[in-house]
């Protein structure tokens, strides 16, 4: 009882606005000390995962799932989590920590939404079903699937589960329309910028009825 109860105190202060512990830890231990670890941690981790990937393409799949079946119950649990969480962890705080490249901040954001309704679904279900032969597995391959950048789960899911079910698809058309607007930007160069948007927006103006001038019968 002591344990959750402190563990909800610690939550709450990391969460709430006013509290704002979680840029405490951020400014006073994670970017100066745990960034550059997880920096390099991230290298090693995304060598192994060519590995992994290569040895899967190698037809090796079978090995690997046969391994994970033979492990107890709590360990199959286990690998779930620490697949869902250690490199996404590392990864997640790379990205924070790094300006280049703003994409790898989104990509992790909405990893973790994700896998948070994947780990309750989980923790929720294991107590009646978790003893069944495949119910870790089908776990581990929905955390896989969510995270790797070769499937793009977790944006999958976002986009046609938790942005309809929150009502926020507009907002996301408008976070598409800027990222769009962003590598648009960064593919001419600047003192064409000015005429490209002003074109581009006469495209978003027309009704979509309209026929194309080629398209126009003579």
């Amino acid at each position: 009882d002591y344990w959750y109860s402190i563990e909800f105190t610690l939550m709450l202060w990391m969460l709430l606005p006013f509290t704002d512990g979680a840029t405490l830890i951020y400014d006073k231990f994670t970017d100066p000390y745990l960034a550059p670890l997880c920096n390099a941690a991230k290298k090693k981790l995304e060598g192994w995962a060519g590995v992994i990937i290569g040895a899967v393409n190698a037809g090796y799949l079978w090995m690997v799932w046969m391994t994970f079946m033979t492990l107890p119950e709590e360990a199959r649990r286990f690998v779930v989590v620490a697949v869902g969480v250690v490199y996404p962890l590392v990864a997640s705080i790379v990205a924070v920590t790094t300006e280049d490249d703003i994409s790898d901040d989104t990509y992790w954001l909405t990893y973790w939404p994700c896998f948070s309704l994947l780990f309750m679904a989980m923790d929720w279900l294991e107590e009646f079903v978790g003893s069944i032969r495949g119910f870790y597995s089908i776990c581990l391959v929905a955390t896989v699937y969510l995270f790797l950048p070769m499937f793009r789960g977790a944006d999958a899911v976002l986009r046609n589960v938790l942005v309809p079910l929150s009502g926020q698809y507009e907002n996301m058309v408008l976070r598409d329309t800027y990222l769009l607007k962003r590598e648009m930007e960064s593919k001419i160069k600047p003192e064409f910028h000015e005429s490209v948007r002003a074109k581009a927006a006469s495209v978003f103006l027309k009704g979509t009825h309209e026929t194309k001038p080629e398209e126009k019968v003579e």
